[in-house]
């Protein structure tokens, strides 16, 4: 390769890494994003979940309520 010919090939190499660069920007900014997004997310989930795990409780103890009621109720018939 004469000189002109190594020139015109640097050149070329330094555009596609201009290029190369630019999308890894803008990759590295879209998985920024998408991560902040699924942050956002898992912190909803986990209110929603919360939430869920105390009506759970309170439904179970107003069971264990509702059915000592009726034990008490039945003790003496049977």
């Amino acid at each position: 390769m004469n000189k002109p010919q190594v020139d015109e090939y640097r050149l070329d190499v330094v555009d596609r890494l201009a290029r190369i660069e630019s999308k890894m920007e803008s990759v590295h900014k879209e998985a920024k994003d998408t991560k902040l997004e699924v942050q956002m997310q898992n912190g909803r989930v986990r209110a929603l979940e919360g939430s869920m795990a105390s009506i759970k409780g309170v439904g179970s103890i107003v069971s264990i309520v509702f059915a000592g009621f009726i034990s008490y109720l039945f003790k003496g018939k049977m």
